[in-house]
């Protein structure tokens, strides 16, 4: 008789840093500065629409986004607060937040960085523990399906249609 080996593949999660920034600059202003000081192309998509369970309303809060193609890296920018609503209230004193998904060493971090806080009028730029932050995995999550919903849509616009 045949002997059946059963295996469990489990995905290996994603590898999420997260940056806070603190600054007096609008969302375009800063993912601009960014572009311009790290070298970066972000991109302004659709806003990030979250779910705020204490105050039981839908808020929109603007996104930015570029892949690093080189290092293997998806950074997003994203606002923490709006005109109505903070989307992480225990960091209400950080204006936005830059996710990198991927593998981000200290020798890229630091470099980063010092990039961010070198830039006119923001505060401060800090990594932020994704374990002291509640919540953050329903935030990773909205923010990778929300992420493959836009780019999804955005292949569809680019797709050469045949000339007759």
């Amino acid at each position: 008789m045949a002997k059946k080996v059963f295996l469990e593949i489990r995905p290996e999660p994603a590898y999420y840093t997260m940056i806070g920034i603190s600054c007096h600059l609008k969302d375009y202003r800063l993912s601009y500065l960014l572009n311009q000081e790290l070298e970066f192309k972000f991109t302004r998509i659709d806003d990030l629409v979250a779910f705020l369970p204490g105050k039981k309303i839908q808020a929109e809060f603007a996104l930015y986004h570029f892949r690093d193609e080189d290092r293997f890296n998806t950074y997003c920018l994203l606002a923490n607060r709006n005109q109505e609503a903070v989307l992480v209230p225990e960091l209400k004193q950080t204006d936005f937040f830059l996710l990198v998904e991927g593998e981000f060493r200290k020798a890229q971090k630091d470099p980063v960085l010092k990039a961010i806080r070198s830039i006119p009028n923001v505060l401060t730029a800090y990594e932020i523990r994704l374990a002291d932050v509640k919540n953050t995995d329903s935030l990773l999550t909205d923010i990778e399906m929300h992420l493959m919903n836009v780019l999804k849509e955005k292949k569809k616009q680019y797709v050469l249609k045949p000339n007759h």
